[in-house]
C-alpha cells in the first residue's frame, strides 16, 4: 500500500484514512462530542470511520493491492463501494446515539407484569440487560435490538428467515450485519455465556435462510469473560465486521433454495 501525503488523505497506524471533514456529518459531530452518543472513546470510532470510507472510497482491497491486472475495474469498485461505505458510516453514526438504544429495565418490567406466561421473554429481556452492562454503548443499538427480537415473536424459540420474513424486512441489513459479526468468536462466546444463564443459546445460520437470533434450550451453563488486554482490539474487530457485512450486504448473492 503506498502511503500517500496529500491534504485530502490522513495516515492512521501507518495506513491512508479520509480526513474527517469527508466523515458523514453525524461522524464529525462524534468527533467533536456533539452526536449524542455514549462511547467512552470516540476517538477510536471515528478513526476507525475514517479508514473505513478511505479503504472502501478508493479501492485499497487485496483483490486491486494483490490483483494489478485488474486495475481497469476499480473506478468502478470505488463508485459502487465508496456509495456503499457512506451508508453505512451513516447508518452506525446514528446507531450510535444514546436515544437509539433499548430502555431494558422498562422491557423488563412490562413483561414481568404480564406474569407468568412471559417467563421466556423475561429471560431473554435480562439476557439483553446483561448483555448492556457487559458492553454498554461500546457496541451499537441494533446489537442489542437483535438480541431482544425474540420478545416480539410468537414465541421466542419462533426461527425467522432474515432476508426473506416481510416482518423484519426493515431492519435485515442491520441485524444481518451485528449476527456475522459473531464470527469475532470471543464476543460470541460472551453473548452464549450469558444466554446459558438463562437456559439458552442463540442460533444464526449464515446461509441466506439466516435465523434472526432465534434461541434454543441449552442443557448447560457455562462461564466466559472476555480477556481484559484483548477486549478493545476484540471490539474494534466486533464493530469493524459489522461494518463491512451492512456494506456488503446488498450483493451478497442469496436464494430460497437455501431455506
Amino acid at each position: 500500500m503506498l502511503i500517500l501525503d496529500a491534504p485530502q488523505v490522513q495516515v492512521i497506524v501507518g495506513e491512508n484514512a479520509v480526513p474527517i471533514s469527508q466523515l458523514p456529518k453525524v461522524w464529525q459531530d462524534i468527533a467533536v462530542g456533539e452526536a449524542g452518543v455514549g462511547l467512552a472513546n470516540p476517538q477510536t470510532y471515528v478513526e476507525m470511520a475514517q479508514l473505513f470510507q478511505y479503504k472502501l472510497e478508493q479501492g485499497d482491497v487485496d483483490l486491486f493491492n494483490e490483483r494489478p491486472e485488474l486495475a481497469h475495474l476499480k473506478p468502478a469498485f470505488r463508485e459502487l463501494f465508496g456509495l456503499l461505505a457512506r451508508e453505512t458510516l451513516e447508518f452506525y453514526g446514528q446507531d450510535f446515539k444514546v436515544e437509539r438504544y433499548p430502555d431494558f429495565e422498562a422491557v423488563l418490567r412490562e413483561l414481568e407484569s404480564k406474569g407468568a406466561d412471559y417467563s421466556n421473554e423475561v429471560k431473554v429481556a435480562r439476557i439483553g440487560l446483561e448483555l448492556f452492562n457487559e458492553f454498554d454503548y461500546e457496541l451499537p443499538a441494533s446489537f442489542y435490538q437483535v438480541h431482544l427480537a425474540p420478545i416480539d415473536r410468537d414465541s421466542v424459540f419462533e426461527e425467522r428467515a432474515l432476508r426473506f420474513d416481510p416482518r423484519d424486512i426493515e431492519h435485515k441489513r442491520s441485524w444481518d450485519a451485528v449476527l456475522h459479526a459473531g464470527k469475532v468468536f470471543a464476543v460470541q462466546m460472551k453473548i452464549q455465556s450469558i444466554a446459558s444463564k438463562y437456559g439458552f443459546t442463540y442460533q444464526h445460520g449464515c446461509g441466506c435462510e439466516s435465523h434472526l437470533s432465534s434461541i434454543d434450550q441449552s442443557l448447560g451453563v457455562f462461564d466466559y469473560e472476555l480477556n481484559t488486554e484483548k477486549r478493545g482490539r476484540w471490539i474494534r474487530s466486533f464493530i469493524w465486521t459489522a461494518w463491512y457485512e451492512y456494506a456488503f450486504f446488498p450483493i451478497v448473492p442469496n436464494t430460497r433454495y437455501l431455506v
